[in-house]
């Protein structure tokens, strides 16, 4: 894996946001950007396996790490979950079930956070409790690093769009369309930038564009060590006031 490998986490404390839509589909942005992936599948359902069980070895390679399985007893969990040398990106699809010791393990090797969110009130109410409750984690906290929310299945222009975009008070770093591409893609092994004969896909290049350009904005160092933290005591209580009241739970999202 090569040093300056990014990796970029999706998850969400609640099922069904679309997290390994949204990791699958990222990966494959990025391998047909020419850049050596891997997607490290967290999720006890497997379902990035799944896909990538189903993929065209003639498409653009993705390496699958099944982080989800136990290694054996010859195995440390570091070599089961070994990656290629050449690797420079990692797209973490992590788990809703996530506990506090694991979600620590993941944290810290997450160098940007992305949270799928469907448009709905319940998915809402449940992604903002996720987000002040993982944005005041002691392991953010310690290092913060850029977060972004990601409006998913979204209907455009309609009034649960508007109303998402004001439940977060800044626009999502992406959005992606409710279409029928995305069940075909996951269903072939195949993210929608593989589709270029499907004109539904193509619409979406557009947005995947978007997110691949907001991950490649963010610093590359933005990790704050906690002895940092100590020496700049002031700042580091205004940012956690903000998070804790809500007012800036998106803030390091911002380039």
């Amino acid at each position: 894996m090569e040093p300056n490998a990014r990796k970029i986490l999706v998850i969400n404390g609640k099922g069904g946001c679309g997290k390994t839509t949204i990791a699958t589909n990222l990966a494959v942005a990025y391998a047909n950007k020419g850049h050596c992936v891997a997607l490290t599948d967290n999720d006890p359902q497997a379902s990035s396996t799944f896909w990538w069980e189903q993929r065209d070895p003639e498409l653009p390679q993705v390496h699958v790490v099944r982080a989800h399985q136990r290694s054996n007893f010859y195995q440390t969990q570091a070599f089961h979950n070994r990656l290629p040398s050449d690797i420079s990106r990692i797209i973490v699809d992590g788990s809703s079930n996530t506990r506090d010791r694991d979600l620590d393990l993941i944290l810290k090797n997450a160098d940007i956070i992305l949270i799928p969110l469907l448009p709905y009130a319940v998915d809402i109410r449940a992604a903002g409790q996720f987000i002040t409750q993982l944005l005041t984690h002691r392991v953010f906290r310690a290092a913060p690093r850029p977060v972004g929310v990601i409006s998913n299945r979204v209907q455009l222009n309609t009034e649960t769009h508007t109303k998402l975009l004001h439940f977060l008070g800044v626009p999502a770093v992406a959005t992606f369309r409710d279409s029928p591409a995305y069940t075909q893609a996951f269903e072939s092994g195949r993210g929608v930038v593989d589709m270029t004969e499907s004109r539904s896909a193509r619409r979406e290049y557009a947005s995947w564009n978007q997110l691949i350009n907001w991950i490649e904005a963010q610093p590359r160092s933005v990790r704050t060590t906690v002895r940092e933290l100590r020496q700049r005591p002031i700042a580091a209580t205004r940012h956690a006031d903000k998070v804790e009241t809500g007012v800036d739970a998106l803030g390091s999202s911002k380039p």
